[in-house]
């Protein structure tokens, strides 16, 4: 299993590069990997990626950008 600060490392990435469409990015990732028949594990750590975008999206909702 990846450890997180990795994959907090890679949605991080995913997040600078794809700003506000990193949820349909990976989206279409994890339906190419299943389509591909792609390992499990790879397609867990997709979704677990996303989940890390979707969990930063709704705290910069809820909270907003707080620099302070």
């Amino acid at each position: 299993m990846t450890p997180l600060s990795t994959l907090l490392e890679r949605a991080e990435a995913i997040y600078l590069t794809h700003g506000a469409g990193s949820a349909s990015h990976l989206l279409k990732q994890i339906e190419t990997a299943i389509q591909r028949g792609e390992p499990v594990q790879q397609i867990r750590e997709l979704d677990h990626l996303l989940q890390l975008i979707e969990y930063r999206e709704r705290t910069l909702a809820l909270y907003g950008n707080r620099e302070t």
